[in-house]
């Protein structure tokens, strides 16, 4: 672990080690990552996408607005976890954290990438704009399932409990989709 503290680390302040597990992890898990900002990516995207299509923009604004959006919520998130850091830490937080900061919640941007090219490709008019909405919406969904048969997989669990904790994300998230059509 390292001591916030001492900032002689090259860690960032606010590192904190994920658990280890019984095994060694494949590189991409031995990151200091935010796996939440991809899940969250992936609702967001699948938001974005859903108000963009019903309010019937075309395939260049949805996938415009499916990116300029992913950036702008990526650099709130940035912003927002410096300003708690620099709260938290005072004097201690350095300016290469925040470098270290926007590393860890790339991942919420990443989680368009799949959609923006099924978006992207109905732009190009390789489908309508229809199938193109349908497509990336069903993307953003598989992601956040994915994720969730990977953290009941990670926890321990068997295929099967795997599968109905990525069941219940799926549901939720479709719940959660649901909600926001209301308030918009």
């Amino acid at each position: 672990m390292v001591d916030l503290l001492d900032r002689t680390s090259s860690e960032p302040a606010s590192y904190s080690p994920a658990p280890r597990a019984s095994v060694d992890l494949p590189p991409v898990l031995d990151r200091d990552v935010r796996f939440g900002a991809a899940v969250y990516g992936s609702f967001l995207a699948a938001s974005v996408i859903g108000v963009a299509y019903e309010s019937g923009a075309g395939t260049q604004t949805m996938t415009a607005s499916l990116l300029g959006s992913m950036l702008v919520f990526w650099a709130a998130h940035v912003w927002s976890e410096a300003v708690g850091e620099r709260i938290r830490l005072g004097k201690a937080f350095r300016p290469r954290d925040m470098l270290s900061i926007a590393r860890r919640e790339w991942p919420l941007v990443e989680a368009a990438a799949l959609p923006s090219i099924l978006l992207g490709l109905a732009w190009a008019e390789a489908w309508s704009r229809e199938t193109g909405a349908k497509l990336a919406l069903a993307a953003a969904l598989v992601q956040v399932v994915t994720w969730g048969f990977a953290a009941g997989r990670r926890a321990g669990g068997s295929p099967l409990t795997a599968a109905a904790l990525a069941a219940g994300e799926g549901m939720l998230a479709v719940l959660l989709l649901a909600a926001e059509r209301l308030v918009h």
